[in-house]
Formats: C-alpha cells, structure tokens, sequence
C-alpha cells in the first residue's frame, strides 16, 4: 500500500497545467480511442475478475487438510470439455474485441471526410507546420509551436520528418503518428470545441527530445479568420535609431540566415517558395505564439506580459537553456560573445514587432 501511494504521489507530480492527457478526450477521433480502449480494458477487468474467482475457489476447494494430508491428489488424465472451454471462450473473447475494435481502427486512418491540411515537420528539436489555404502547392502561412485550427472540423495533417524519427501526439485530440524522413503520414486531428490542448513529440529523437513540445489551439470561426489575416499579413523594414530598428538591422545581421521573416528577411534560403524554414522556424508572426525554443519557455506571463527574460535569455545563449547540437544544425547558436546585453535586448525588441499575441478561446 505504501508503494502504491508513494506511486501515486509520483504520478501527479508529473502533471502540469495543460499538460497531456489522454484520459480526457476532446474530439472525435480521440472519442474513438477512448470508447475502443475502455472496452479493451473493461473487458480485461472482467477476465482478471472471473480468472481471481476460479483461481480462489480452486485454493479453497481442493486445498489439503490434515485428514488428507499424505494422500496422494486424485490423478486425472485429460478432460475434452475443460480442454475445448479454455480454448473456445477466449477465441470468443478475441474475436468480439476485434469485431468491435478493428473497425474503428480502420476508421482513424480514414482521410475521405477531411475539411483542410496542414502539413506537419519534425525537427530536432521543434514542431513546423505548413498552411497551403488554397490548394496551390504553395504554403501562405508557415509557422512553428503552435497548431492553431478551426474547433468541429476534421483536420488532416501530412505527418514528416526534416531529420529522424519524431512522433506528433495531442494525446486529448487523437492517438500518435510517427514522422519518417522520406515519408508522409497522414492523420486526423478533430476538437468538439475551441481550447488550447498540449502535445510533445512521442518517439525519441535525440539529446532534447523531452524538450519537444506543442501546443494544439482550436478556435471558433470568428477567431479563426482572425488568425488567418494577421497570419497572411508580411512584416516591412524599420529605419532609424530606435531598439526596434537597431534590432531589425542586427537580426539581419546575425539571424537572417537561419530565420525567415515574411516581406523582409526571405533570402534565408534560396529555393522558392521562401516561405519555407529549414534549420530554424519562421518567425512573421512570433509573438503570436504561446511559446518559443521548441515550447519549452512561455511566451507570456501569467499576467500578460511578455516572458523577456527567458527570451532574453534564449537569444543570447540558446544551448545554455536547451541541450542543442549548434555545431551539427540542431538549434541555435550561442551569441554570448558576439552580442552585448544591449544588443541583445534590442533584437528582442525587435522581435515584439514580428505579430500580435495569440489569439485563444
């Protein structure tokens, strides 16, 4: 019993706000996980129960006493019923959980009923996602952290990976997808109503794989338009002296290979559309998430404010807050000689103009 509190005592401990959670579903394709794993696990509770009754009656029944102590148990030599029993009723058993399971497996992966995609891109160590609005083979919105999409609709996502294997999961929305180098994987993600719901990446892939989160964010049609035309609108140039600026002239200075900025810093990386990041998320619209450094630090306070000493923090001397493999393109560099404080803090200004703050139900 000790172990067993002690036990318990650890588990919540593990349990964080909007953390996940996949006994709580909160969509349709989660629904279908929970109704086929309850059934599962109902029916093991009764075969536990019934095998616990067998197995006392039969220590009581046929226990020894002192009158037969030294008698030899009766010998049996094969029973046809006992024998067909334990065969035919567990074949029942199975064959009922696959009729009843098998079906809404299948269903999970069914993609003919989907109202848009969004294609998804592990990354060690962060989460991409693509927004192609109007079918064109040319992503509009390309972001990073958070999955923002409209609540009641099937949402099918095109699962891969930029490196190893990762594995996207919003255990409340639905079960988890592996994202393969070279491969797609399509999935379903569905919300019955707007809330924000938390995921990481569910596949070990390296030195900060706990460190890989997401966050999920469903929101009614109103606050989903909204999000879409401050998502599709370009950043422009900022001249003169203040930290803004002298922000925007160092970040095109010391971040702009790695980081791209809608309308002004596209030249990252050659290949059109320039949308597209590759080593480091793209950040038009940064301050509209809720998190930065792969979801790790908030993006605000609880009161509001923005989080600028992590962020801070983060710009000067990223592997000093995240393990990172810099030297390998995995995460970000340190800049902790090459930019003072002031400097440093006059990037994060710069960055406070890169969106507005999130929008959330």
């Amino acid at each position: 019993m000790a172990l067993l509190v002690g036990a318990l005592a650890a588990l919540s401990a593990c349990a964080g706000e909007n953390g996940q959670n996949g006994l709580k579903p909160r969509g349709e394709n989660a629904d279908v996980i929970w109704s086929v794993t309850s059934f599962i696990g109902i029916a093991a509770i009764v075969v536990a129960v019934l095998v616990g009754i067998a197995v006392v009656f039969i220590i009581f029944r046929f226990r020894s006493t002192p009158e037969t102590y030294d008698d030899l148990p009766g010998q049996i030599h094969g029973n046809s019923v006992a024998e067909i029993g334990w065969t035919v009723v567990p074949l029942v058993f199975l064959i009922i959980v696959a009729v009843v399971s098998v079906p809404k497996v299948f269903a999970l992966a069914d993609q003919d009923e989907t109202d848009m995609t969004i294609l998804v891109e592990g990354q060690q160590w962060w989460w991409q996602f693509s927004y192609d609005l109007d079918n064109d083979g040319t992503y509009d919105i390309v972001t990073s952290n958070d999955i923002v999409f409209p609540a009641d609709q099937q949402i099918n996502l095109r699962i891969t990976s930029n490196d190893v294997i990762h594995s996207f999961w919003v255990p409340e929305l639905n079960g988890k997808k592996d994202a393969v180098p070279g491969r797609v994987h399509d999935w379903k993600i569905h919300a019955h109503e707007p809330g924000v719901y938390g995921g990481l990446c569910a596949e070990y892939c390296g030195l900060s794989h706990a460190d890989m989160r997401l966050t999920a964010v469903a929101l009614d049609e109103a606050d989903w338009n909204e999000w879409l035309a401050r998502q599709t609108t370009d950043q422009v140039a900022l001249e003169g002296d203040t930290p803004e600026a002298r922000g925007y002239q160092l970040f095109g200075q010391f971040c702009s290979s790695c980081h791209v900025v809608n309308g002004v810093y596209e030249s990252a990386y050659e290949n059109e559309p320039p949308l597209l990041s590759g080593v480091a998320p793209n950040l038009t619209h940064l301050m509209s998430r809720t998190g930065f450094a792969g979801g790790i630090f908030d993006m605000y306070l609880e009161d509001g404010s923005l989080n600028q000493a992590d962020l801070v923090a983060w710009v000067q001397d990223a592997p000093g807050r995240k393990p990172l493999r810099a030297d390998n393109q995995q995460g970000m560099i340190s800049f902790a000689e090459q930019l003072n404080v002031d400097q440093v803090e006059d990037i994060v200004a710069y960055l406070q103009t890169l969106g507005d703050a999130p929008i959330l139900p």
